[in-house]
């Protein structure tokens, strides 16, 4: 059984309380998240593959690595902002919040992960290493990235889920480890959603009264 959350039915705004303009087309975003979530991937393991034979001091790791982190930081700070101005006044945006949150799950997740295998192993060799600070980085975006999908499950899917069973019991859900991996949405329904799927919350001003 979910944990009961106090006063379920009042509208939360956005983390940000100021409107950011028109929003891109939901095939472009994708678009865009996915290009830069699958190059940072690329670049990571390219990264892992240079410093391991030239060293971290060599030209080729520095700019693979520096081009893997931009990459991740663009998706990254793109899903943060989108996650941030996202409105969470009915059913509907609160299912879109709950599948964008676990949108950070299928970023950090492989992230973590290619960066825990890399710092293992370049730390297990670190005395025929050149340079400390190959393993170093990979172990900070490990941390990082770890850190990253805890907190989000903790804060965002865990209760955007648990406040769903309560408001929309009938909604059907998906197994929620498997979010927490990032490998699937939460909320992929398996049969058209009810009508009254967009139906608005009851505002806070509305219930006192």
């Amino acid at each position: 059984m979910p944990t009961p959350i106090d006063n379920p039915t009042e509208d939360e705004p956005p983390a940000l309380p100021f409107k950011t303009g028109g929003r891109l087309a939901r095939n472009q975003e994708y678009l865009i998240f996915y290009f830069f979530t699958i190059s940072s991937w690329g670049l990571e393991i390219a990264a892992a593959c240079l410093g391991s034979l030239y060293g971290a001091q060599s030209h080729y790791f520095i700019a693979t690595v520096a081009s893997f982190l931009a990459t991740y930081a663009m998706a990254f700070l793109q899903t943060l902002w989108m996650a941030a101005t996202a409105p969470r006044n009915t059913i509907a945006d609160r299912i879109s919040f709950l599948n964008l949150v676990c949108r950070f799950q299928r970023l950090c997740a492989p992230t973590a992960l290619i960066g825990m295998i890399t710092w293992a192993v370049a730390y297990r060799f670190r005395g025929k290493a050149s340079s400390q600070a190959y393993w170093i980085i990979f172990l900070v975006v490990w941390i990082f990235s770890i850190v990253v999908c805890i907190m989000n499950v903790y804060n965002n899917i865990s209760w955007e889920s648990d406040l769903l069973y309560q408001l929309a019991p009938d909604q059907p859900q998906g197994k929620f480890w498997l979010a927490a991996l990032g490998i699937r949405d939460i909320c992929r329904s398996k049969h058209p959603l009810p009508k009254d799927a967009d139906m608005e919350l009851e505002h806070s001003a509305d219930k006192r009264a």
